[in-house]
C-alpha cells in the first residue's frame, strides 16, 4: 500500500489549516487508512497537531523579519534558509524507504532542484498549484523568471492537482504542452470549531454591513471596493486582514479609508491577523462578503470557504476559481466589468426580495457539496491512478537542461 508524505512548511496561517482539513478527512476516509503523514516547520502551531496522523515538525522555522537588524541581514537569511529546509527534509526522506509519494502544498524558489533529487531516490511528486501565478511576485527579480521555475517544477511532478475545472485549462495553458497530468480536488468548507446563532439572511441583509477579510494585497480589488462604496448610501464597511505590502496599505488604502470617513462612510479598519475564536462573530455581524479580485488573481479564495461555514452570501469578480464557483452555485452575485459601478450593482441586486429564498438554498446546497470528505475521496483516487507505475522519464530529461540553465542563473 503506498504511503503519503504531505509537505507544508508554513507554521500558522491558511497553507497548515487547509493540510491539516485535508489530512483529518484523508485520515477518516474509508478508502484512506493509516498511510498519510505530514513534514512541517518546526514550530508549526499546537493547534494543527494531530494524533490521527503522523506530524513531523523537522524543517527549520523561518524567522520573523522583525528579528534582524538589518534588512541585509534578514534577505541573506532567506536565501540560506529553503536550502536548509531541503536538507533537512532529503535526510529525514532517505530514511523513509516505505514513503512512495511526497505531495508538496507549497512553492519555494529551490523547488524544481529539490523535485529532482526526490525523483532520484525514486519517489512520486504531486504537487497542489493553489495560485498558478504568485499574488506577489519577489521584489528585483524578473517576472518571467519566477514564471519560469513554476513551469519547469510543476513539470517534474507526476501529477498536479487544483481545485476547479477552470483553473485547470488556465494552468494547462501556463505550462504550455507536454505537462503532467492534473486533477481537480474541490477546495472543502472550513470546519466550524466554536458553533454560534446565525442570524437568519433577512436579518442580516437589513444591517447593510459589507466584509472584506483576507491578507490585504493588490490583486484583492481593494481600490474597487472604495470607490463602488460611493455608489452604496447606507452601507457600511470592515477591512479585516493583515497587510502584507506596506506601501501599498500607507499610500492607497489608508487615504481611500479616510476619505471614505471624511465622506461620511463608515468604515472599520482591522489591520492585523484576526484570530480564530474571531472569525465566526465577525462573519456573523455581517450582510455579505466582497472579494472584488483583480484580473491577476488565478487562485481559489479559501475565503470563499469560511463564508459558506457561515451561511454568509458573496459578491466577488468572476476570476480565478471563483468563476467556477459561482457557474454551478449561485451563492450570492457576480460582476464581470472591473468598474465601481459593476460592484456596486452586484451589491445591490442581493437585496432583490424573491431572490432570497434561492440565496440560502444554494448557499447551503454549496456548503453541503464542498465537503473535505469528497476532497479526501478525489485526493484518494489521483493517488491510487499516479502512484502505480513507473515516472515518465520523457518530461524529466526534457526538463532537465532547462532546469540547470535557471538555477546557474540564480546563482
Amino acid at each position: 500500500m503506498d504511503r503519503i508524505c504531505m509537505h507544508s512548511p508554513s507554521a500558522s496561517g491558511g497553507q497548515p489549516l487547509y493540510v491539516q482539513e485535508l489530512m483529518t478527512a484523508l485520515a477518516e476516509h474509508p478508502r484512506g487508512g493509516n498511510r498519510f503523514e505530514w513534514v512541517s516547520s518546526e514550530d508549526l502551531q499546537p493547534r494543527f497537531r494531530s494524533d490521527r496522523y503522523p506530524v513531523h515538525a523537522i524543517l527549520p522555522r523561518l524567522p520573523h523579519k522583525d528579528e534582524f537588524r538589518t534588512r541585509l541581514s534578514w534577505a541573506a537569511n532567506r536565501v540560506g534558509h529553503y536550502p536548509c529546509c531541503d536538507r533537512a527534509f532529503l535526510d529525514w526522506l532517505k530514511q523513509r524507504p516505505d514513503i512512495t509519494a511526497v505531495h508538496f502544498q507549497e512553492f519555494s524558489r529551490s523547488q524544481p532542484s529539490l523535485f529532482r533529487r526526490i525523483r532520484q531516490l525514486g519517489k512520486k511528486i504531486f504537487y497542489t498549484v493553489h495560485n498558478i501565478r504568485p499574488h506577489a511576485y519577489p521584489p528585483l527579480v524578473p517576472h518571467s523568471f519566477w514564471d519560469r521555475r513554476a513551469r519547469q517544477a510543476c513539470k517534474r511532478c507526476d501529477a498536479l492537482f487544483v481545485h476547479t475545472p477552470g483553473l485547470r485549462e488556465e494552468l494547462s495553458k501556463f505550462l504550455g504542452a507536454p505537462h503532467p497530468p492534473i486533477e481537480v480536488v474541490p477546495h472543502g468548507v472550513w470546519t466550524v470549531r466554536q458553533p454560534l446563532a446565525i442570524p437568519s439572511l433577512d436579518e442580516r441583509l437589513s444591517w447593510k454591513r459589507l466584509l472584506f477579510f483576507g491578507t490585504i494585497r493588490r490583486n484583492k480589488g481593494l481600490d474597487l471596493l472604495f470607490r463602488a462604496a460611493e455608489f452604496l448610501p447606507g452601507f457600511s464597511l470592515t477591512i479585516a486582514g493583515m497587510a502584507r505590502e506596506a506601501e501599498y496599505f500607507r499610500s492607497e488604502v489608508l487615504p481611500q479609508v479616510k476619505r471614505l470617513r471624511d465622506s461620511g462612510v463608515a468604515v472599520e479598519l482591522l489591520d492585523e491577523f484576526i484570530p480564530d475564536e474571531q472569525v465566526g462573530p465577525l462573519f456573523a455581524r455581517h450582510s455579505a462578503i466582497v472579494l472584488p479580485y483583480t484580473q491577476e488573481f488565478t487562485a481559489q479564495s479559501g475565503i470563499v470557504f469560511v463564508a459558506l461555514a457561515y451561511e454568509l452570501p458573496v459578491v466577488a469578480s468572476e476570476v480565478g476559481g471563483l468563476r467556477d464557483l459561482f457557474d454551478q452555485f449561485r451563492i450570492g452575485t457576480s460582476f464581470t466589468e472591473p468598474s465601481p459601478r459593476a460592484l456596486a450593482a452586484a451589491v445591490s441586486a442581493l437585496y432583490e426580495e424573491p431572490a432570497r429564498a434561492k440565496l440560502l438554498r444554494q448557499i447551503r446546497a454549496a456548503k453541503n457539496r464542498f465537503s473535505w470528505r469528497a476532497s479526501a475521496g478525489a485526493t484518494i483516487t489521483a493517488y491510487t491512478t499516479h502512484c502505480s507505475g513507473p515516472a515518465s522519464q520523457k518530461t524529466l530529461e526534457s526538463d532537465d537542461r532547462a532546469i540547470t540553465t535557471i538555477s546557474s542563473h540564480q546563482a
